[in-house]
């Protein structure tokens, strides 16, 4: 028999918060509402799969509205996570005394345990694999380290914690052949389900996924890899080191101007960019399906056909712009005006 268990992590929030000049009080999970999955199967599967989550939780405390933003893995996982938030229950927020819904964030890993061995770690025909691949890289060897890296993920990526260091891997080697597209997809990977990596290689992904993070103008997703260092225990990260971390991106951000990202959208398949500027236009070449700003302390539907500008005020929290659409398309997103974080 082997169980399916989805372990959840709620997402941390970022290191500069807003003075709110409202009374907001965050909606808090108070009851973890879901039965653990069990499947039998006449063999043992080591297949796993990582899902970043974005959802409502209205004015009851109620989940709803969710959608999938990120994936590593198997991608069949993502109904069985849908029904596990489905199921989460909250202490609603309130602004000024006033229930209000609002947007959060989860990350749920599907992970497979068995009597018969462990499949938490990865296996020995992974590392000979991913050893290679890593000495190809560094001997500037890239086409052959690329077909090391396919037979890898064909042959030897199962569980949770390959997949995420496959993810760190491939985010090497595009860096070295400069195929920024893909960089910047698997260091997200990397980024966003570091939890599953080894501390010192947790480390490589969070330094250099904040190099990027600054080089790209994103400056929430920064400020969240500086705070992810001090959650390291075993690495020494001292308070001097992270406000020095800190004013230095800081006073980019603060010099920044206007901000301008192509956004790549996959059909049905949403996405959640981060903001930090008071202003946001949004451009497309085709209709949208979704358009909706959702912050940890309010909730903002869109008309696709009639959007003029996004306006995001000092006092919100960590906002995001979930957008969607039927086909594939490139978008632009234009950032603007005051910076808030």
């Amino acid at each position: 028999m082997k169980k399916l268990i989805l372990a959840l992590s709620l997402t941390s929030a970022f290191t500069q918060l807003p003075a709110f000049a409202d009374d907001f009080v965050p909606a808090e999970v108070i009851n973890k509402n879901y039965d653990q999955l069990t499947n039998t199967s006449p063999r043992a599967s080591r297949l796993e799969g990582i899902n970043l989550s974005s959802y409502l939780v209205d004015e009851n405390g109620q989940v709803s509205d969710i959608e999938i933003v990120a994936t590593a893995g198997q991608k069949k996982y993502q109904r069985e996570v849908m029904d596990y938030v489905s199921k989460l229950n909250y202490k609603s927020a309130k602004l000024n005394g006033e229930t209000i819904p609002v947007a959060k964030t989860i990350t749920v890993s599907s992970q497979n345990l068995h009597a018969g061995f462990s499949n938490d770690k990865a296996s020995r025909g992974f590392f000979n694999d991913y050893e290679q691949a890593s000495k190809l890289i560094d001997e500037k060897k890239y086409d052959e380290a690329k077909s090391r890296i396919n037979e890898l993920e064909n042959e030897h990526t199962k569980n949770t914690v390959e997949i995420v260091l496959l993810a760190w891997l491939k985010s090497q080697h595009s860096y070295f052949v400069q195929d920024w597209k893909s960089f910047d997809q698997h260091i997200n990977e990397a980024f966003l389900f570091r939890g599953n990596l080894p501390d010192q290689i947790q480390k490589r992904v969070i330094k250099n996924a904040l190099q990027w993070f600054i080089s790209k103008q994103d400056y929430v997703r920064a400020y969240d890899a500086i705070d992810a260092l001090g959650n390291i225990e075993s690495i020494t990260f001292t308070q001097q080191n992270k406000e020095q971390l800190l004013a230095q991106v800081t006073d980019i951000y603060k010099s920044s101007g206007d901000i301008k990202q192509q956004i790549e959208l996959l059909p049905k398949q949403a996405v959640l960019p981060l903001l930090s500027k008071s202003e946001v236009a949004l451009e497309a070449q085709m209709p949208l399906t979704k358009v909706q700003l959702r912050c940890e302390n309010k909730v903002v539907n869109y008309d696709t056909s009639t959007i003029d500008k996004i306006v995001i005020s000092q006092n919100d929290v960590r906002c995001g712009l979930l957008i969607k659409s039927a086909q594939a398309q490139t978008v632009t997103l234009k950032q603007s005006g005051d910076s808030f974080l």
